[in-house]
């Protein structure tokens, strides 16, 4: 797969780079990380390696209570909100994975990510007052102080922690492929179906 992937232009006009990230933010030193207060909502595919991967590293680090899972293969509620997620932030990969911290979306990551990394994202987002983005190997900053910021975090929020789809914590699934591909080609069935008739 080649060449950049297109970001939404929405979402550049309320990003900043990692550059912006990396700076320096007076935040209070007393703050302390509450794992009691986390919780990750994920989109996946139970053929997916990366996504079992994930499944199997959040609840062992944070408890088995702390994962929501939503599984894509065959759920076509739950492929239509993962498309509205890509349309919203550019991801087109599982698993996709949205962080609440104390009941607001601090981070939305494309893929596998280092799980003890978990404090220092929701620190940085938490310091930066907004929702961070990575996504095709880029960092982001949403803004919650602009109302196109906000509509943004309040529309992800609602993708990764209310919908209404079937969510499953438990998932076997054999080999697979995974990623861009896979989630294109899910979404595709139905049309195809369709013009067959």
């Amino acid at each position: 797969m080649g060449g950049k992937m297109k970001v939404p232009r929405a979402l550049l006009a309320l990003t900043l780079s990692l550059a912006f990230l990396a700076l320096p933010v007076a935040s209070a030193s007393d703050w302390k990380f509450d794992k009691s207060k986390v919780h990750f909502y994920m989109y996946g595919l139970s053929t997916c390696p990366h996504c079992r991967n994930m499944k199997q590293l959040i609840p062992e680090v944070y408890g088995s209570d702390k994962l929501t899972y939503y599984e894509l293969n065959g759920n076509q509620y739950n492929i239509r909100a993962f498309n509205n997620i890509s349309s919203l932030t550019g991801i087109t990969g599982v698993p996709a994975i949205g962080i609440v911290y104390d009941g607001q979306l601090v981070a939305v990551i494309e893929g596998e990510f280092n799980v003890s990394a978990t404090p220092e994202i929701v620190k940085a987002a938490i310091d930066r007052n907004g929702t961070i983005l990575l996504v095709g190997g880029g960092a982001y900053l949403i803004p919650h102080n602009t109302t196109g910021g906000m509509n943004l975090t309040n529309a992800l929020y609602e993708l990764f922690v209310r919908p209404t789809a079937t969510t499953t914590t438990t998932s076997k699934g054999g080999g697979g492929i995974c990623g861009p591909a896979t989630v294109i080609g899910l979404s595709a069935i139905p049309i195809l179906l369709r013009r067959r008739r």
